[in-house]
């Protein structure tokens, strides 16, 4: 059974922070969609489509990923910005994870939210050979 929050979430950062409250709590869109959407990133204008992918334990998950220039300042300030609207939605019960340090030249960072046996992740990666930084959305949907 697909879990109310994950569509609540995806619901809220499609349609923008305004109106997280409410949304959180819907029942739309992303259990129930088989289909790609598209989402905008919030705080800017960038939409990017999303794919969901079959998960080997079961399920299924959602990526959605935004390209920045390399290092990019406003790369930092939208991936907080998600970071934040993440843990907005999802609430107190919610438990953030910061991934481990990574020895490699290029910049990393991840945050984990584990909430009811759901996961979402929110990254932040420089890939220096590509000369852009990503900001990556991933959402575990467990059967």
């Amino acid at each position: 059974m697909k879990s109310r929050f994950v569509a609540g979430l995806v619901v809220w950062l499609l349609v923008g922070s305004a109106a997280h409250a409410n949304l959180c709590d819907d029942t739309l869109l992303l259990g129930a969609q088989s289909d790609d959407l598209t989402l905008t990133l919030p705080g800017t204008q960038m939409a990017t489509q999303c794919t969901r992918s079959l998960v080997l334990s079961g399920g299924s998950q959602v990526h959605c990923g935004w390209a920045f220039p390399y290092r990019a300042p406003e790369a930092n300030v939208a991936f907080e910005r998600l970071v934040t609207a993440v843990s907005a939605c999802l609430g107190a019960e919610a438990i953030m994870m910061a991934d481990q340090d990574v020895n490699h030249p290029d910049f990393y960072d991840l945050q984990t939210f584990h909430l009811k046996g759901q996961e979402i992740g929110v990254s932040l990666k420089d890939k220096a050979g590509l000369s852009e930084t990503y900001i990556f959305l991933r959402i575990a949907v467990p059967d």
